[in-house]
């Protein structure tokens, strides 16, 4: 066992110099600083550098536009026909969890760490598999106390871990920082890895209380022994060593073998001895984008190291711009004798039209010295800005600013136009990873979800149905899409104005689904529930619905297209009174 811990150690000890070498991981640390404002040689002072921001500034405008504040997943059928009404209820589900696991969050912290660090990671779970063994008391036990099982200790009264988007018997996806993400050496993408490593600092009291782990007994803390023994580590690190005993766990998900095992550096046993990984769905229980896809490496370029000459150079004019204002301010040259040295305090003060006397022509006794700043410190550092806008794709516009001189509204979309382009491409990017991440949750949920569950999911006619359903009843492929092009306000404002229109020319059809569209319209106005527009199904004002029960009542309706006009009708004038 032993030597195969040492096997390990080496090939992970491989991977750390891959990210280091191919992937800059050294200076990340300093790449977040340059967000945070902190800048070598700047100590906010007036000897001190004058730094221009524009990590900060550029990674505030990248950001609002490329994660998905009200993200919305549309779910259609791909495996078979006849099972669009189990997309349904599927589309409600992921949806629910959407705000349910904080998602939203989790993908704004990946894009910032895509900033940074080139990469951004979540790590997908499912409270409880990781053990076969959980009984019905330990499930209720973990109910009652709203720990979740993998949370608990081995006295099962108290938390060991401390994440409250995992919840007792869901799933959940959690941020992963880069830093502590380990790929075997040489591999590309995240679905060429035969295996990764997750490496997670915890406190050695709560290993030793986790039910996850064995053979604790002799564990002591390990103070980061592979992924910061560098001396020069962060003070973070330095500080979380002498509070108090870390232990690092490097937890691999062998895809090869299809297992999970864990280790502590130094520690001659598994802490998680190796068992099946049945999280392994689909590949690795794992999401991960970049914003600069490297052809040959795993570990690429981020936008931070990029643009980290042009943030140093506009530093350095920023500054010798504020030395020359200062040695610029008005300085009098007085001719040594020429002047008492009451004279000079009167002319020197604030009292207006004073009389001030010279010893000899007042031309000659005094001087005035007023050097000016170049005006070419100034344009460079317009020209600096100009280079970084060009290389990320961000626009005056996006930066809040408007281009100088007339524009006509004709170059101002030919201008739009082309940067939400280079956007469009960053939100694609995310998109990806977020219908990657929830195809992963739908197939965990379709196998563990055996007990009765109810969502919300509105029918063919526009009503508001509560159905119950079980995980296994909607196993099937699915087409999982999120609508990119909803991010900016003007496309917002032009797609409601489509819709409308849409709505209008469809509306006595009765074969087209105006829920659909009214869903569409309603989600673009963000301070609405859009389930609450809809009226409640009079079929389960009392009891949800068995699914059954509703895709044959679903059916039904589409069998009988004047019955369904007519409840759809109705439901569109309630609806109507919202607007």
């Amino acid at each position: 066992m032993k030597a195969d811990i040492e096997d390990w150690v080496e090939l992970i000890q491989q991977g750390v110099r891959y990210k280091e070498n191919f992937g800059n991981s050294k200076r990340w640390s300093t790449y977040r600083d340059y967000g945070r404002g902190k800048f070598p040689g700047y100590v906010g002072s007036s000897r001190g550098i004058l730094p221009y921001n524009l990590v900060y500034s550029m990674k505030r405008a990248m950001v609002p536009n490329v994660y998905f504040r009200n993200p919305y997943i549309n779910v259609t059928p791909t495996s078979k026909p006849g099972i669009d009404i189990q997309a349904r209820v599927v589309e409600a589900v992921d949806n629910w969890l959407m705000g349910e696991l904080g998602i939203k969050a989790t993908f704004k912290t990946m894009v910032q760490d895509a900033y940074y660090c080139t990469r951004g990671i979540a790590k997908i779970g499912y409270d409880g598999l990781w053990s076969e063994k959980v009984t019905e008391e330990e499930m209720q036990l973990s109910e009652d106390l709203g720990i979740p099982l993998s949370h608990m200790s081995k006295d099962k009264k108290e938390r060991v871990e401390y994440n409250v988007n995992v919840k007792p018997g869901m799933p959940w996806a959690s941020r992963i920082i880069p830093d502590v993400f380990i790929v075997p050496f040489g591999v590309r993408t995240l679905e060429d890895c035969p295996w990764v490593d997750h490496v997670v600092l915890r406190s050695l009291a709560d290993v030793k209380a986790d039910r996850k782990y064995k053979n604790t007994e002799g564990l002591e803390g390990t103070h980061m022994e592979i992924i910061h023994k560098d001396p020069t580590r962060s003070d973070f690190y330095k500080e979380l060593c002498s509070n108090a005993d870390i232990v690092e766990i490097h937890e691999i998900r062998d895809f090869k073998r299809k297992e999970i095992k864990a280790f502590v550096p130094g520690y001659d046993k598994w802490i998680r001895p190796p068992t099946e990984d049945v999280l392994q769905i689909e590949g690795l229980p794992f999401v991960d984008f970049t914003f600069n896809e490297d052809g040959e490496y795993y570990w690429g370029p981020s936008d931070v190291q990029i643009i980290e000459p042009q943030q140093l150079e506009i530093n350095e004019a920023r500054t010798q711009a504020m030395l020359h204002r200062r040695i610029a301010m008005v300085k009098f040259l007085v001719e040594q004798n020429g002047m008492a040295v009451e004279e000079v305090a009167k002319m020197l003060s604030e009292e207006v039209g004073p009389a001030v006397f010279t010893n000899g022509d007042p031309n000659k006794v005094v001087a005035l010295l007023q050097p000016h700043i170049p005006a070419d410190l100034t344009q460079w550092s317009e020209l600096i800005r100009s280079d970084v806008r060009e290389l990320l794709g961000q626009g005056r516009q996006q930066l809040g600013e408007s281009p100088p001189g007339r524009r006509t509204a004709e170059e101002m979309r030919n201008v739009q136009m082309a940067t939400d382009t280079r956007m469009d491409e960053r939100r694609d990017i995310v998109a990806d990873a977020l219908v990657s991440m929830m195809r992963k949750i739908n197939q965990i949920i379709f196998e563990r979800w055996t007990q009765e569950k109810v969502a919300q999911v509105v029918g063919y006619d526009g009503a508001r149905y509560w159905v119950a359903y079980k995980g296994a009843e909607n196993r099937a492929e699915y087409n999982l899409r999120v609508d990119v092009e909803s991010m900016t306000p003007k496309t917002k404002m032009m797609k409601k104005r489509e819709i409308v229109e849409l709505i209008q020319a469809l509306s006595k059809n009765p074969r087209a689904n105006i829920d659909y569209l009214m869903k569409m319209l309603l989600r673009e106005y963000e301070w609405v529930d859009a389930l609450k527009i809809f009226p409640e199904a009079p079929e389960t004002q009392g009891q949800p619905m068995q699914q059954q029960q509703f895709m044959q009542q679903q059916q039904k309706l589409l069998n009988n297209p004047a019955e369904l006009q007519k409840r759809a009708g109705a439901n569109a004038e309630t609806m109507g009174r919202f607007f």
